[in-house]
């Protein structure tokens, strides 16, 4: 099994969009998981078609990254409310 056979071709395209929520989250920039992914297509360490869901998956883990800043408002249930509104 190799490591590079987690982004292949015949792979789910969820799985991709499932790291790149997580790349994002964990690294809390779209922007900066976005660049990682297209400077990996360019060296053609991904296809296209992956670094397709990738991208996806990095734009969707945005909107976690907002949501978890969101709950930092518990204390106050009227501020918790608006912070969440405004995250999603």
């Amino acid at each position: 099994c190799r490591a590079g056979g987690l982004l292949s071709d015949e792979t789910n395209p969820v799985a991709g969009l499932v790291i790149g929520e997580l790349a994002t989250a964990l690294i809390q920039s779209s922007s900066t998981t976005t660049s990682i992914i297209v400077s990996l297509v360019g060296a053609e360490a991904v296809s296209v078609n992956t670094g397709i869901y990738l991208v996806m998956g990095a734009n969707i883990g945005t909107s976690v990254t907002n949501t978890i800043v969101s709950m930092g408002q518990m204390a106050d249930g009227a501020q918790l409310e608006r912070a969440f509104a405004g995250a999603t």
